[in-house]
């Protein structure tokens, strides 16, 4: 059980996590006067990059929690409302469509830019990067994948996150009357 608790409570990393990296990504955007430019730059990159990972780190989570964590503990699957946990998980997918390929596009970015005949949508160009304000796009397997760095996005992950949580009301009163979470 404590393993669940844990799995839990790793979803509300993965909101700090997101929102700490967009407010990078902001700052970078209107860096303070003693930041160059070059590295204000560079913050936009690496606060994709923990955006796109901790969006990736959230997906897994989700499932695993779901397929195998509460697979283990059948007391408690009984008292959570397992249509709420697929409607968000749904809901994740919907929001955010390609961020397993993003993911792979990020993480591999130099097999992309090694290989543009098989990642680039025009065979020829790997580009990563800003083609449209605030949203950050990476070529694979042939399609140009993309996640837009907003609140609407950390609002959404929000979203996602509270209604997963939301999902072990039950379990969690039943859980803390009988004295084991607080």
């Amino acid at each position: 059980m404590k393993d669940l608790y844990a799995h839990l409570a790793g979803l509300k990393y993965s909101v700090q996590a997101w929102k700490a990296a967009l407010l990078l990504y902001l700052t970078a955007k209107n860096p303070p006067p003693s930041i160059t430019r070059d590295v204000a730059s560079r913050w936009r990159f690496v606060a994709c990059n923990e955006c796109i990972l901790e969006l990736y780190h959230l997906r897994a989570r989700l499932e695993k929690i779901q397929s195998v964590k509460l697979r283990n503990c059948q007391s408690v699957r009984a008292m959570v409302d397992m249509s709420r946990l697929k409607d968000a998980r749904k809901r994740l997918d919907e929001y955010f469509p390609g961020i397993e390929a993003l993911r792979h596009a990020t993480a591999h970015k130099g097999q992309n830019e090694a290989h543009p005949e098989v990642h680039a949508p025009d065979g020829q160009y790997a580009l990563f990067g800003f083609r449209e304000p605030d949203r950050f796009s990476a070529p694979y397997e042939g399609q140009l994948h993309y996640l837009d760095i907003t609140h609407q996005s950390l609002g959404r992950i929000t979203e996602i996150v509270t209604e997963y949580l939301g999902a072990f009301k039950l379990a969690a009163r039943e859980l803390e009357m009988q004295g084991h979470i607080e």
